[in-house]
């Protein structure tokens, strides 16, 4: 249903809602019109319902049954009205009816998960609520014992004063109720008030021109109304049974209970009935007064609680912990450990928050275990812990948390390796919290740069790099926003990609430098860290691609034969469901083939199956984009990654290609039969010696890269060198069938020579 009409059934609902009080006014008002009106009401009621049913198709099976129970109470009403009386079969239909509705309520309530532990407040939220009922049950059950009072009435009056209780503690303990489920709560209302009236004459429904009648009116059109407004789908769900109010909110909707006690004593001196003992209504007020005082002050306590501490892990916050630092009799010989989790926002985007704060939890226990009694453990945010211990500590704990981090964690089905570093600032007398923090923050970032999962303590002289990672930082964003010319240039390099059988260079792999004003020529170690860090790799993943394809339509420009040429991308960029378009738009604003264009994955990022990734390298592949898998041997994959993803080849990692040296050819014959088997190319990284490139060929590894063969070349030397002539190479080309891409080459002269696998 489209906003438009939600927002004009909304309308709807409020307009017959006008109405229903209205209609609830006048019968008040003409006697006559009161029984009749129970009747029309009812089936107005019943109507509205299914109507809503066939308008919203709600998922619970719960508003069909409250139309059952609702047709019940409408039966009985007809025959109220045509008898002048209440009958056994009024009675059967009441209680029916009653029945049902208690059945739909019960099955709404089993559907929320139950609360594990039992909080003081809950229990104080149900004794205050509690002494109330008893109390007015109590006086309804004292004025009922008298001569020729029904029995039934006492009964039937009791229950409806523990459901008005019920209703109560709902209201007051849920929040975020839509405008269908406070409908509801005031039709229930009504229904127990009307059901209590009746009762109490001795009757299970009321007859022919009593005003309670009106009541009987009111009660079935503000169950329609309820049914007719768009948030209806969502008024029985577990979700809306489940959202609890804060403590504070709720003890305010408690406080008016504290009135019942007088009112039930001046009710009882009013009508004249027998009342309870004198000292019943004061005492009973005095305990409701008591409870409230305590619900308060535990309120109060558990406000100051979260205002102090995170509320997932439940460990002290960043106030909490300025809050013991600041109470410590000094600050000497105190020391501060700030944790960073590595990788965590992968598992977040790879998982789900929901196992992501699953980790965190897990990551806490380890950390309280490695702390013992010996210091504070807080959580700054995010994946950010701090321990704030004893200097003669410090080392220690780090030592022993870094150490549990060896053993993997187990999260539901998952099993999860994370890493961590840890950066340590010492006290000194009149050090402030927040000086502490900056210095463990230096320390962090330091330990971070050398490669993670160890701990540093902090020295002055690391201020220098921290300056000049932030400096690195500034001029990154500015470079690749291109805000600014003097922050130098990002320059790609060129790796030829080869033939091992033939020696020909059948492609190559854009590597991206950056060429800055004061430090030269920086290789990727020195700011794709940076980069990664700081969320910009889908930015520089955008600004290598056009470079790429903007030189490769130069080339095409200039004469010469064009060779496919990999780009890597990131996760970032591949979570862009985007992508696929923007990637074809550019190639075709060029008139570039597709199957010039090979991108590469890489290992270390693992992508779930549910990210926009399968569906962006899909279109890629059927588009003509050869997609590859770099650095494999090193990262995630599973058969299951290679079947879901289009993955053309396989690029070895240089660390499985260097294992060669040692004799370990299994893992590489392995890993080219999987290949054979799967239809795939395999490619080796990092080729040094000729005697790797051998042993490759003897195993069957067709293509390969490395120094043997080149460094990465500048454009101009890349193209003087590994680029022929388009008109020289047609001949060669015609003669020459590699099976290479229908789509490889165009009448620019590209060519695409790698394997589409």
């Amino acid at each position: 249903m489209t906003s438009s009409r939600m927002a004009s059934s909304a309308r709807v609902a409020w307009l017959l809602l006008t109405a229903t009080v209205l209609v609830a006014v006048l019968t008040v008002v003409e006697e006559n019109l009161r029984s009749a009106g129970t009747v029309l009401a009812g089936v107005a009621g019943v109507a509205m319902i299914v109507s809503g049913v066939r308008r919203y198709r709600p998922a619970a099976a719960s508003w069909p049954w409250l139309a059952v129970a609702l047709t019940l109470w409408t039966v009985a009403a007809a025959l109220v009205h045509g008898q002048g009386r209440g009958t056994l079969t009024v009675v059967v239909c009441v209680w029916a009816g009653q029945m049902v509705a208690a059945g739909v309520v019960l099955h709404s309530l089993l559907s929320v998960p139950r609360q594990t532990v039992r909080s003081l407040t809950a229990g104080l939220d149900l004794a205050i609520i509690a002494v109330v009922l008893v109390l007015v049950a109590a006086q309804i059950i004292r004025a009922g014992t008298g001569e020729g009072t029904n029995r039934t009435t006492v009964l039937v009056s009791s229950v409806d004063v523990v459901l008005i209780g019920m209703l109560v503690r709902f209201a007051v303990a849920r929040r975020g109720l839509g405008p269908s489920s406070r409908l509801l709560l005031v039709a229930a209302f009504v229904a127990i008030v009307y059901d209590l009236s009746s009762a109490l004459q001795g009757r299970r429904m009321s007859l022919p021109g009593e005003a309670s009648q009106a009541l009987g009116v009111l009660m079935p059109l503000l169950f329609g109304t309820a049914a007719l407004h768009p948030s209806m789908t969502g008024a029985f769900g577990a979700e809306t049974f489940a959202r609890r109010r804060p403590p504070s909110t709720a003890l305010l909707g408690l406080l008016p209970l504290v009135l019942v006690p007088p009112a039930v004593g001046w009710v009882a001196d009013v009508s004249g009935t027998r009342s309870l003992p004198a000292w019943a209504v004061p005492v009973a007020g005095a305990v409701v007064a008591g409870l409230c005082l305590v619900r308060g002050s535990d309120a109060l306590r558990l406000s100051e609680h979260l205002a102090e501490h995170d509320p997932l892990t439940d460990l002290a916050n960043r106030r909490g912990l300025a809050r013991v630092f600041d109470e410590a009799p000094t600050s000497a010989g105190s020391s501060l450990l700030l944790i960073d989790v590595d990788e965590f926002k992968q598992v977040n985007d790879t998982h789900g928050h929901d196992i992501g704060d699953a980790l965190l939890l897990r990551l806490r226990d380890r950390l309280l275990l490695a702390t013992g009694e010996s210091g504070l453990v807080a959580r700054l945010g995010g994946d950010e812990f701090v321990v704030l211990t004893r200097s003669d500590q410090a080392a220690a704990v780090a030592e022993r948390f870094l150490h549990t981090l060896e053993d993997p964690f187990v999260v539901g089905d998952l099993v999860l390796r994370t890493g961590a570093s840890v950066g340590i600032a010492d006290a000194g007398a009149g050090t402030t919290l927040a000086e502490l923090l900056t210095h463990a923050d230096v320390a962090m970032y330091a330990a971070k740069a050398a490669g993670g999962m160890q701990a540093l303590a902090f020295q002055a002289d690391m201020r220098i790099e921290v300056a000049r990672r932030f400096t690195l930082t500034s001029q990154i964003r500015q470079l690749l926003g291109n805000e600014n010319q003097d922050v130098g240039r990002l320059e790609i390099r060129y790796q030829p990609l080869v033939d091992l059988r033939s020696g020909e260079v059948v492609g190559a792999e854009a590597l991206v430098r950056w060429l800055h004003p004061e430090m030269g020529l920086l290789a990727p170690d020195a700011f794709l860290g940076l980069v990664s860090s700081n969320r910009l790799d889908a930015e520089l993943d955008a600004a290598v691609l056009r470079d790429v394809l903007t030189q490769m339509a130069r080339w095409r420009d200039q004469g010469l034969r064009v060779l496919p040429i990999s780009v890597n991308l990131t996760r970032d960029s591949l979570d862009d469901p985007r992508l696929a378009d923007h990637v074809l738009a550019a190639l075709a604003s060029l008139d570039l083939p597709t199957s010039l264009l090979h991108l590469e994955i890489t290992e270390h990022h693992q992508l779930a199956a549910d990210t926009p990734a399968v569906r962006t390298l899909q279109v890629l592949d059927a588009a003509g984009v050869l997609i590859y898998l770099d650095d494999y041997g090193t990262g995630y994959t599973s058969l299951e990654y290679l079947n879901r993803f289009p993955i053309r080849m396989l690029k070895l990692d240089r660390s499985v290609v260097t294992s060669l040296d040692g004799g370990q050819v299994q893992l590489v014959a392995a890993v080219n039969a999987m290949a054979v088997t799967l239809d795939l190319e395999i490619l080796a990284e990092g080729i040094e010696t000729a005697e790797q490139r051998d042993q490759l060929l003897a195993l069957g590894i067709h293509y390969g890269q490395g120094y043997l063969f080149s460094h990465p070349l500048t454009v101009a030397d890349f193209a003087a060198s590994m680029l022929t002539r388009a008109d020289s190479a047609d001949s060669a080309d015609s003669a020459d069938s590699r099976g290479t891409d229908s789509k490889g080459a165009d009448s620019a002269g590209a060519d695409s020579t790698v394997p589409a696998g």
